[in-house]
């Protein structure tokens, strides 16, 4: 058994590794300091001397570290120390009790019974709605998939992870040929290489939530190059084919998430978690009244099959009509990018599967065109390319006129009787010349009158669309369209989406150390601030206040989310499983205990299914060294203190026992844990998932660490 490991700064005591990677271990720690359980990510030692791993996990706290949302693991501090002449860089994160998103999908697969549709749409909700915030502070995620989403058992779901997190002002400048992300979850553009963008997390949201509903990915492959190839070519089975309860305009919503243009999808994760929140508000009613367009469906189609009340401007997208059963099809068939009007003659025919097009005359396949003849398809691109030269010369001519009255500097003006008419000597008073054409720079995390000044300077306008942030004290760019780069002529129209301030209040000094109750939650939501509760184990009475994030003294906007941290009053939740039994929680009232005291200790047993053999419980008190020091009372189970044999447990059986441990008058000052072991004879419960604690090889549950003084 490894002995415990020393203080980082002496502040951080690790406690037992909950993750591990291959690049980083990640431990639940105490900061002795403040006295809360957190967690710390250190890198591994043979990464600590090379200086690009080191910068990249450095990169990850300075990513993550001002995304302070309820949906986003809050990074508290960063740092380095020598251990045994060894650098240990770790970045010191919120714990948050509870288990990976992954892990969850794949015990409901194991048990038959996927994620109901609300359960799932409302993870991908929150899930969006913390990436969104990112993609506010000008960062993408890169690297999106249940593994780095975090399910609290409050149902609440947290993005961890920024390691590989961009700005994505600055991506252009990376290699083209890095590959972000994972190959199950990446976007199309990312699997060729190409610099994420907000629209490709919001592809890797919909992988995760297709996952979800189907309880299965959308694609599968023996390696990184044929997930690839799937991404980019192939179409993921329909959700329905699945699981049937998937309705179909959710099944829209996902197919428009999957799109392979990442045009065609919402812009960013924001707009996604606006839309599952309207779904999950109002459901099947507000999605026939507001359907969503299918992916690949361009939101500028017109003509009969597109949809009515199409604007003009970015922020007049077309209204699609809802999605009908096609005849012979049993489900709505969503168009493929390039199938639409104007499409070249010499553009490459489109690789994988291919769905066909349906017109007046019925569907029309790849093989139908195939056996029509030569001559007439020469025909028909003869006077096509006749129709486009035609209308190409009608458009220049136009554009002579149009730009000749935009230019006249007496345009809007009454004609005057008396002006002298232009005689043949005099110069023209336009040109036919095309205006000057001005490439757009990055206006991003400007003040936003001196990004409008910029764009006065270049001749350009600008609309603005302002989203009220509380973290900023003036009006700042937090993205633009079109992006930098882009080239423009003059008087063009630039959209800024601008964080607009917002009032902001005081946190109030002495909230710590206080029972959170009615008054004191009435009295900060009268400010105008949603209250989150979080629960940590801690010996401190129950539901004392132990952090409050932010901080007492710091402004928070009167709209924003005080996050307030409360204590189990001695309880640690576990959730140990032990097929068929989980280890729920135990509950201590003190951490620190003199020679010659007992230690009491409540543990809460839960029965997930028939438990046909009799176990018997064994508790110990073991030195940090390995020793056992104490063993308790060998018995069976007792439910506030009456014996309860397992054999009479079944499914949500809930036993409360109580135990005791004398510790040694000779015991020496040190830490010591507690252990515990259900057992049968020679057979053991086998433990599947350690939860929050750790074991040993012989399938021991270490409980808690106390000192002894």
């Amino acid at each position: 058994m490894s002995q415990v490991a020393p203080l980082l700064n002496n502040r951080y005591r690790l406690l037992a590794v909950v993750a591990s990677g291959g690049m980083a271990t990640v431990y639940k720690a105490q900061d002795t300091l403040l006295s809360r359980i957190v967690a710390v990510k250190t890198l591994r030692d043979r990464y600590a001397q090379d200086p690009i791993f080191v910068q990249r996990f450095r990169e990850e706290a300075q990513a993550a570290a001002n995304l302070n949302h309820p949906n986003i693991v809050t990074i508290y501090d960063v740092g380095k120390d020598m251990i045994n002449g060894v650098p240990r860089h770790y970045i010191v994160m919120e714990y948050v009790e509870g288990h990976d998103l992954k892990q969850a999908i794949r015990e409901r697969s194991l048990s038959a019974s996927p994620f109901g549709i609300a359960e799932a749409v409302d993870i991908a909700r929150q899930v969006a709605e913390g990436v969104g915030f990112a993609h506010r502070r000008g960062l993408v995620h890169c690297d999106l998939k249940p593994q780095n989403v975090i399910l609290t058992p409050e149902g609440r779901a947290k993005v961890t992870d920024f390691g590989i997190a961009r700005a994505y002002t600055s991506m252009v400048a990376e290699k083209a040929e890095t590959v972000w992300g994972s190959p199950q979850y990446y976007a199309p553009e990312q699997a060729t290489g190409n610099p994420p963008t907000p629209a490709s997390d919001v592809y890797s949201i919909g992988v995760v939530l297709y996952e979800m509903l189907a309880g299965r990915l959308p694609f599968e492959g023996k390696d990184a190059r044929e997930l690839a190839r799937q991404h980019l070519n192939v179409e993921p089975a329909e959700l329905t084919s699945l699981n049937p309860s998937v309705p179909l305009q959710l099944e829209a919503i996902v197919r428009r998430v999957l799109s392979k243009d990442p045009a065609n999808r919402y812009r960013d994760a924001d707009q996604l978690a606006r839309v599952l929140a309207a779904y999950l508000q109002q459901g099947e009613e507000y999605t026939i009244s507001h359907p969503v367009a299918p992916a690949g469906t361009s939101s500028t189609r017109s003509g009969s099959a597109g949809a009515a009340g199409q604007g003009s401007g970015p922020s007049q997208a077309a209204r699609p009509a809802p999605m009908q059963p096609q005849a012979g099809a049993s489900r709505p068939v969503a168009a493929q990018t390039g199938q639409s009007m104007g499409m070249s003659a010499s553009a490459p025919a489109a690789t994988g599967p291919q769905r066909g097009m349906t017109g007046s005359s019925g569907a029309y396949t790849a093989a139908d065109g195939a056996e029509q003849g030569r001559g007439s398809n020469d025909i028909l691109l003869w006077l096509l390319g006749l129709v486009v030269i035609v209308c190409l010369a009608g458009l220049i001519v136009l554009y002579a006129f149009v730009y000749q009255a935009y230019t006249d500097p007496n345009r809007g003006l009454a004609p005057t009787p008396s002006a002298p008419a232009a005689t043949s000597n005099a110069p023209p008073r336009v040109t036919l010349s095309a205006p000057g054409v001005i490439t757009l720079t990055s206006l991003i995390s400007l003040p936003l009158d001196i990004a409008q000044a910029q764009l006065g300077q270049l001749g350009l306008q600008s609309r603005v669309e302002e989203r009220p942030d509380g973290s900023v004290t003036q009006p700042i760019v937090l993205a633009q369209s079109p992006p930098a780069g882009t080239r423009l002529q003059q008087n063009s129209v630039v959209t800024l989406i601008v964080a607009k301030p917002v009032p902001q209040a005081e946190v109030p000094q002495g909230l710590v150390g206080r029972k959170f109750d009615d008054s004191i939650s009435q009295t900060l939501r009268a400010v105008g601030w949603t209250i989150v509760l979080s629960e940590t184990g801690d010996y401190k009475p129950e539901k004392e206040i132990l952090d409050s994030d932010p901080r007492a003294g710091a402004k928070l906007s009167v709209s924003g989310t005080l996050t307030l941290t409360l204590s189990t009053g001695g309880r640690f939740d576990l959730n140990v499983l032990m097929p068929p039994v989980v280890l729920e929680n135990v509950r201590l009232t003190r951490d620190s205990y003199e020679p010659g005291q007992r230690v009491r200790f409540d543990v809460k047993w839960r029965a997930t299914g028939t438990v046909n053999r009799g176990y018997r419980v064994a508790w110990f008190l073991i030195h940090s060294s390995g020793g056992v020091v104490r063993q308790g009372e060998d018995r069976e189970p007792r439910n506030n203190g009456t014996p309860v044999p397992t054999v009479t447990w079944r499914a949500g059986t809930i036993v409360n026992d109580s135990y005791e441990l004398a510790i040694p008058v000779e015991a020496l000052s040190g830490r010591y844990r507690i252990g515990i072991l259900m057992y049968d004879g020679n057979t053991r419960l086998r433990v599947t998932n350690p939860g929050k604690a750790s074991t040993d090889g012989n399938d021991m549950v270490f409980l808690r660490e106390i000192d002894v003084r």
